[in-house]
C-alpha cells in the first residue's frame, strides 16, 4: 500500500487548491487581513450572542 504524502506542514488552503487543481492562494495584504479579522470578530460576536440567547431560553 503506498504511503500518504506528509502534508502536516502544508497549509489546508494549499492542500485544497491542489486537490481542486487551482493555483496556490495569494497571501492577504494588510487591508485584506484587517478586513478578514474584522469579519471574524463580528462572526465570533454573533455566535456568542446566539449561545447566550439559547442559554437564557434553556434556563
Amino acid at each position: 500500500m503506498p504511503e500518504e504524502p506528509d502534508t502536516a506542514d502544508v497549509p489546508p488552503s494549499r492542500q485544497l487548491a491542489a486537490l481542486l487543481g487551482l493555483p496556490e492562494p495569494k497571501p492577504f495584504d494588510e487591508a485584506e487581513e484587517r478586513a478578514f479579522q474584522e469579519k471574524m470578530r463580528r462572526a465570533d460576536d454573533e455566535v456568542a450572542a446566539i449561545i447566550a440567547r439559547r442559554k437564557r431560553r434553556a434556563a
